[in-house]
C-alpha cells in the first residue's frame, strides 16, 4: 500500500488537483492451528507476514470512505465475523493517513511559498 500513499503524495506535492488525498493499509489474519484459538488481524502487514497468513487484505480510501479493497484467501476457516472484525480495525487508519498527508502537504506548501 505504499505506492497508493506515495503516489497520492507525490501528485499533491506536483499541485496536481486532487479533491482529496487517499491512504492505503494492508491487513494480515492469522489462524490458530485450533477453531477455538481466536484469529490474530495484524495492521500495515510486511511481505513476511503476507505470504504465510491466511488472508491479506488491502484497503485504500479517504475521509469519505472506502474507494477500493483486494482480498486475497490462502485458506479455509475464514468467516465473515473476521472479515467483519478486520474492516473494523482498518477503518480509520487510511484516513488518518490521508488527513496527515493533506495537512503536511498544505504546511510545505505554505513553508515553502513564505505564507
Amino acid at each position: 500500500m505504499a505506492t497508493v500513499c506515495s503516489c497520492s503524495l507525490a501528485m499533491l506535492e506536483a499541485g496536481i488537483p486532487l479533491k482529496s488525498p487517499i491512504a492505503g493499509i494492508a491487513m494480515g489474519l492469522l489462524l490458530g492451528e485450533f477453531p477455538t484459538e481466536k484469529p490474530i488481524i495484524l495492521s500495515d502487514i510486511l511481505g513476511l507476514e503476507d505470504a504465510l497468513g491466511t488472508m491479506d487484505f488491502k484497503v485504500a480510501g479517504n475521509e469519505d470512505g472506502v474507494t477500493t479493497f483486494q482480498l486475497d484467501i490462502k485458506a479455509e476457516g475464514l468467516t465473515i465475523e473476521m472479515l467483519q472484525n478486520a474492516l473494523e480495525q482498518v477503518s480509520g487508519s487510511h484516513v488518518k493517513k490521508a488527513i496527515y498527508y493533506e495537512r503536511s502537504i498544505s504546511c510545505n506548501q505554505s513553508t515553502a511559498t513564505g505564507s
